[in-house]
Parts: C-alpha cells; structure tokens; sequence
C-alpha cells in the first residue's frame, strides 16, 4: 500500500469516515462474505493505518472498512479458504488469533458491542506524561481490558484516555485506579 493511500486513510478515519485500504485494483478473495467485529488497539486514529497494513499482508483476508469511532472494523474473507474447517462460531476466534499474532497482541479480535448508545456512558480522564504512542498503547491497555469497557482510546496529544462503558459494570473510579496502577499518572486539577 503506497504512503498516499495511507494518508487518504489516516485522514479519512479521523474523522471518523469509513476508509477504504485497498487499493482499487486489488484482487479481492474469491467467494467469500464480510464480517464486522469490534477491534481493540484502535486507541488513536493512525492506528487504523496500522491495521491496514497489518491485514494487507494477511493473505486472503480484505479490510472492508474501519469505523474508529465505533472501534469497529469489517473484514471479507472466504472462510473455507482462509480457515478450513472453521465452523461458523470459531471464526471470530480463529481471525482474532491471525490478527493478534502478526500484531505482536497489538490488535485484537472480538463481537461487536450489543449496547445501545443511550446504554452507553462516555468517561473521559486527563493524563500526563503520554509522549508517544507506546505511551498511548499502555494508557489504553490499562482500561480497555476491564470488564465493561466496551471501546477506548489514549491521546498523547492532548492528555487523555476516553472510555465508553457500560455502567452496570464499572466506573471513572475503576478506570482512574487501574491507570494509577499501571504507572499512568492522572493530571490533577
């Protein structure tokens, strides 16, 4: 994929535009269906460039789209090609191991998210000291992992870590405490 279909993607997904990664003129898998799950290491919008370089050397797989905003991407791939012998309830399981063994367990796999937005409440906690995108990465590993967190995403560039999580079952001070212990240190007011 050429620098120039990166930045039309990057731009793109930043607003949270639904990009298209392949180039026009790609070969697309023969047969095949779309899948759309909810990807986990979207946490800034350059990431989805990431994921599409990532899935661009996976054979047979197509990134369709990615929606950064709902963390969410779709995928096309002929099952029996990609994944013989999958039954339809190990797909999931099967592109998430692809995609978090050639990320290096950077990206994951897993269902979309069944709450409605109005179930859905939106956290947002300022943090310093995020000066990179591994900083970015282990701010973000830190809360998206807790159960109820449903998507997540870590800005060094403007200091913060913004959750959308289901209320039933966690909360800003859950999120606060693991980020105090995996060393993220909260901005004070």
């Amino acid at each position: 994929m050429n620098v120039a279909m990166l930045f039309v993607i990057g731009a793109l997904t930043a607003f949270g535009v639904a990009a298209q990664p392949a180039d026009a003129d790609a070969e697309k898998p023969a047969g095949g269906e779309s899948f759309t799950y909810r990807v986990t290491g979207l946490f800034q919008p350059d990431r989805a460039d990431d994921l599409a370089v990532l899935v661009g050397e996976t054979p047979g797989i197509e990134l369709v789209s990615v929606n950064y905003d709902r963390s969410e991407a779709t995928f096309h791939f002929d099952v029996a090609t990609v994944f013989p012998g999958a039954k339809p309830d190990q797909i999931l399981g099967r592109l998430e191991n692809v995609v978090r063994t050639n990320s290096r367990g950077t990206f994951g796999i897993l269902p979309r998210c069944t709450l409605s937005e109005d179930e859905i409440e939106k956290v947002e906690i300022a943090v310093v000291g995020l000066d990179c995108k591994g900083c970015s990465l282990g701010a973000y590993n830190a809360v998206y992992r807790i159960d109820g967190v449903e998507r997540a995403t870590a800005s060094f560039k403007v200091g913060l870590v913004t959750c959308w999580i289901d209320p039933t079952k966690t909360n800003r001070a859950a999120l606060e405490a693991e980020l105090v212990k995996k060393r993220v240190p909260l901005k004070q007011p």
